[in-house]
C-alpha cells in the first residue's frame, strides 16, 4: 500500500503580492549569513591580497594594493548594496510572478559582447563560478524550489532562473556593487576569485539552512524526494573541482566538450535557435551561405539520442552516427571539391548540410546522418558568421566572393579548435581579418589584374589547395601578406603626405589672404582716404599681415600689434579739428612712420618703392597739421560681397548630425563614391579646419576628391557616398552574430 504524506497547512499564508512569513525568515537567515560571510571575506582581504601581491612582479603587485585600498574605502556602501540586491530578488519573487529574470537577461550572457572585451571577461568568471558552486547543492535547490512553491500554493513557478537563493543570483547581487568601485580587470577578477573562496564556497550550507527554516516553519518537513543532508560542514570554504590558485576561473562549457568558455556561452545562445527551428535538432542555421534550415536529412545527437526537428528518430538503428574525424574528413574532400572549381563557381551551390548529406550517402548508403552537437553548433556559427560578411557593406562584391570560399577551411579550424570563436590572436582570424582590411581598400575600377587584388586572391586559393588541419599555414600567409601591405601602405604614405601638405598650406594661405583681406575692408571700406594710404595698406602693410598671419597665426601678440598699426594709419589721415587730436598726430607721426619702415623692411618690400610711399605719407600728416586739406578717394571693399543667392530650402540643416559627424571624421577613413554607378573608393587624407576642406586620395596616395563637410554629409544622406567601416572583420561579424541571437531570446 502505497503511504500517504499528510501536507501540514503553514500559519502565516499572507495576501498575493507579499511575501510569505517562512519566507521572510528565510530571507532573513539568508541576508544575515551571506553579509556575514562577505564581511569575512572583507576583513581577510588584505592579508590575502598582500600575499598575492608578494607573488607578483613589480609591475603587478600595483594591482593588489589597488583592489586592497578600494576594498577599504567602498566596503559599507559594497556591503550594503549586496544586501539590498539580495532582499530585492527575494521581493521580486513574492510580488511580481511575470517579472523578467534571470531567465531572460542571464549572467553570464547579458554582458556578451565584443565592444567590451572586460565586460565579456567578467562575465564569463561570474557564470564560471556560478556553475561550480550550483553543482554541490543541485538536489537541495531543487526540494527548496518545492518548498517555496508550496508556500505560493502552486500559483507560482520557482526555478533556477528566480529562485533568490541560486547561485547564480548571489553572484549577480555581489557583482552589482563591484560594478561601482573603480578597479581594473584584472583586480576586479581578484575580488571575485576572493568571493568565490570566501562566500560561494557556502553556497550549499546557505541552501541548508533555508530548507532547515523552512522544515522548522512546518513547509514539508517529511518530504524525503531528494537529500536534504548539507552539502559540506560549515566552515570548510572549498568548493568542489576548485581549481588552482589562478585569478581567472576555467570550467567545461555548457552544452558541449569544449573547454572554452566563449564557445559554451554562444552554445545557449543557439539554444533558442533551435528552438525557433524545432527544438534540440533542428538543424541550426543550415551552414550555407543563406542561413536558411537545411532540407537535408541531418540529426542532432542528444545525449547519446538522436533528434531531427525536435523529436527524437524513431527508428535510431536507421542513423549513422558522423563523429568530429569523419566530418573533417568529409570537409576535406568537400575542399577538394572546392578546389576544382572557378572563381564564379560555386556562389549558387546548395548549402553546406545538403553538400555534407550527399556525400556520406554516396560512402555510407541513404541513412539518416547525425553530427555530434558541438559539431552542429560550430557549422551553425560558422553559416552565420559568414552571412554577415556576404552582407557586408564595407567589401566589395568581388573580395566577397573570394572570402566566401573560405567557408570550409574556417569550419575545419573551429571544429579543431573551439578558441576560434574567442581568440583574438587567433592566426586564421587575424588572417581573414587582415584579408578583409585591404579588400576594402581595393577599388573595382582598378580591375582584377590590380596586385592587391591579385594578392588576396593567392592567400585564399593557398588555404583552399593546402589546408587541411596545420593551422601555422595561416600563420605564414598573415606574415606574407602583411609585409605586402605594409610596403604598399609605406609608398602610398608618402604619396599621400605630400598631397596632404599641399593642400594643408594652400587652405591656410587662402584663409591667411581672407583674414587679411576682412581686417583691412573692416577699417578701410566705405571711408575716404589719401591714396597713399590705401596704397601703403592694400599693397604693403598687407602683406606683412599676410606672413605674420601664416608664422605666427591671429592669436598672437605681433598680429594684434599690427592690426593696431592699420588702426592708428587710418585714424591718423582723418580730417582732425581739435587741437589734442592735432598734438597727438604731431607726436604720433614720426614713430608710425618708424614702425611701418621696420615692418616692410622685415618683409623685403621694395625699398623704393617704401621710401616714396613713406614719404607721401608724411606729406598727408603735415598738410593735416597746417589745417590743410588733401585729395580722398572712396575706398572699395577688396573683398566683394557674395551675390544674393535664390532662396532655396537646404538640403540638410547645417546642424545636423550628419554634418557634424562628416567634420569630425579623422584622416584614414574610407568611402566608397557611386559615380553612374561606378563606385570609387578613397581615403580622407586631410580633414582641414574641422571639415571646411576635406581631401580624398586613392589607395596609392594620389587626389581622387574634395568634399566639406557639408557636401560630404548630403552626399552620405543621398546615398551617393557611404562610409567604409574597417574594423576587424571577424569581430564585427561575431558581434552581429551575438546580437542577433540575444534578439531572438529577448523575443521568445
Amino acid at each position: 500500500m502505497t503511504k500517504v504524506t499528510q501536507l501540514k497547512p503553514v500559519s502565516g499564508k499572507v495576501a498575493p503580492g507579499s511575501m510569505p512569513r517562512p519566507l521572510e525568515k528565510v530571507c532573513a537567515r539568508y541576508l544575515s549569513l551571506s553579509a556575514a560571510y562577505l564581511g569575512d571575506m572583507l576583513d581577510g582581504a588584505d592579508d590575502k591580497l598582500f600575499d598575492l601581491a608578494e607573488k607578483e612582479t613589480d609591475s603587478e603587485r600595483e594591482r593588489y594594493f589597488e583592489a586592497m585600498r578600494e576594498l577599504r574605502i567602498q566596503r559599507a556602501g559594497l556591503v550594503g548594496s549586496f544586501k539590498q540586491a539580495i532582499n530585492h530578488q527575494f521581493l521580486t519573487l513574492a510580488r511580481a510572478p511575470e517579472t523578467e529574470t534571470l531567465e531572460k537577461t542571464p549572467v553570464d550572457l547579458d554582458s556578451l559582447t565584443l565592444v567590451n572585451e572586460d565586460e565579456l571577461e567578467t562575465s564569463v568568471a561570474l557564470d564560471n563560478m556560478a556553475r561550480r558552486a550550483r553543482n554541490g547543492c543541485n538536489e537541495q535547490l531543487k526540494v527548496l524550489c518545492h518548498r517555496i512553491e508550496y508556500l505560493f500554493e502552486s500559483k507560482r513557478e520557482v526555478n533556477e532562473h528566480n529562485n533568490p537563493l541560486e547561485p547564480r543570483q548571489l553572484v549577480a547581487c555581489f557583482s552589482e556593487g563591484l560594478e561601482k568601485l573603480s578597479l581594473d580587470i584584472k583586480a576586479r577578477l581578484i575580488i571575485l576569485k576572493l568571493f568565490e573562496r570566501e562566500v560561494m564556497a557556502e553556497t550549499g550550507f546557505l541552501v541548508s539552512e533555508a530548507n532547515k527554516v523552512l522544515i522548522d516553519a512546518g513547509v514539508l518537513p517529511e518530504m524525503k524526494s531528494a537529500p536534504i543532508a548539507p552539502a559540506r560542514k560549515p566552515g570548510s570554504r572549498s568548493l568542489a573541482n576548485q581549481g588552482s590558485d589562478s585569478v581567472m576561473p576555467t570550467a567545461g562549457s555548457a552544452g558541449g566538450p569544449s573547454n572554452d568558455q566563449m564557445f559554451g556561452l554562444l552554445q545557449e545562445l543557439l539554444v533558442t535557435m533551435r528552438g525557433m527551428q524545432g527544438g534540440a535538432g533542428g538543424g541550426g542555421a543550415g551552414g550555407g551561405a543563406s542561413g536558411a534550415a537545411s532540407e537535408a536529412p541531418m540529426a542532432v545527437m542528444q545525449n547519446g539520442v538522436p533528434y531531427i526537428n525536435g523529436a527524437p528518430v524513431a527508428n535510431a538503428a536507421s542513423v549513422h552516427q558522423v563523429s568530429s574525424d569523419d566530418l573533417l574528413d568529409v570537409l576535406n574532400r568537400l575542399q577538394r571539391v572546392e578546389r576544382s572549381l572557378g572563381d564564379d563557381e560555386g556562389e549558387d551551390r546548395a548549402d553546406l548540410k545538403t553538400d555534407l548529406s550527399e556525400l556520406l550517402d554516396n560512402e555510407h548508403g541513404e541513412a539518416i546522418h547525425a553530427l555530434d552537437q558541438a559539431d552542429d553548433d560550430v557549422i551553425n556559427l560558422v553559416a552565420l558568421l559568414f552571412d554577415f560578411i556576404l552582407d557586408d557593406e564595407g567589401l566589395p562584391s568581388e573580395i566577397k566572393a573570394l572570402i566566401g570560399r573560405l567557408q570550409i577551411p574556417l569550419l575545419k579550424v573551429a571544429i579543431i579548435d573551439k578558441t576560434f570563436f574567442s581568440n583574438d590572436n587567433h592566426e586564421a582570424r587575424l588572417l581573414l581579418n587582415m584579408l578583409a582590411r585591404a579588400g576594402s581598400q581595393w577599388d573595382p575600377q582598378q580591375g582584377i589584374q590590380d596586385d592587391l587584388y591579385q594578392r588576396i586572391n593567392q592567400a585564399v586559393h593557398r588555404i583552399i589547395d593546402d589546408y587541411e588541419d596545420d593551422a601555422s599555414l595561416f600563420s605564414s600567409l598573415l606574415q606574407e601578406f602583411q609585409q605586402f601591405f605594409d610596403n604598399q601602405k609605406t609608398r602610398s604614405d608618402r604619396v599621400e603626405q605630400r598631397v596632404r601638405e599641399a593642400e594643408e598650406g594652400k587652405a591656410r594661405a587662402e584663409q591667411a589672404r581672407s583674414e587679411v583681406v576682412a581686417v583691412l575692408d573692416k577699417r578701410m571700406a566705405g571711408r575716404q582716404l589719401p591714396d597713399v594710404v590705401v596704397r601703403l595698406l592694400r599693397q604693403g602693410w598687407q602683406q606683412v599681415l599676410y606672413l605674420t598671419w601664416l608664422r605666427e597665426g591671429d592669436g598672437s601678440g605681433l598680429w594684434q600689434q599690427q592690426v593696431k598699426v592699420v588702426d592708428a594709419v587710418v585714424w591718423s589721415v582723418l580730417e582732425h579739428r581739435e587741437q589734442a587730436a592735432l598734438e597727438k598726430l604731431k607726436d604720433l607721426s614720426p614713430k608710425l612712420l618708424k614702425t611701418l619702415h621696420n615692418g616692410l623692411s622685415q618683409i623685403n618690400y621694395d625699398a623704393v618703392e617704401t621710401k616714396q610711399l613713406l614719404v607721401k605719407f608724411r606729406d598727408v600728416h603735415q598738410q593735416l597739421l597746417k589745417g590743410l586739406q588733401t585729395e580722398r578717394v572712396a575706398v572699395e571693399p577688396e573683398q566683394p560681397a557674395e551675390p544674393a543667392q535664390p532662396e532655396t530650402v537646404p538640403e540638410l540643416p547645417e546642424n545636423h548630425f550628419l554634418v557634424k559627424k562628416c567634420s569630425q571624421l579623422p584622416p584614414g577613413q574610407w568611402i566608397e563614391i557611386l559615380d553612374d554607378g561606378e563606385p570609387r573608393r578613397a581615403k580622407l587624407a586631410a580633414n582641414i579646419r574641422a571639415g571646411v576642406k576635406m581631401v580624398f586620395t586613392n589607395r596609392r596616395g594620389i587626389k581622387v576628391q574634395e568634399f566639406s563637410a557639408y557636401t560630404l554629409a548630403v552626399a552620405l544622406h543621398k546615398g551617393t557616398v557611404k562610409l567604409i567601416e574597417e574594423g576587424a572583420l571577424f569581430d564585427r561579424a561575431l558581434e552581429a552574430v551575438i546580437g542577433d541571437l540575444r534578439r531572438m531570446q529577448g523575443n521568445v
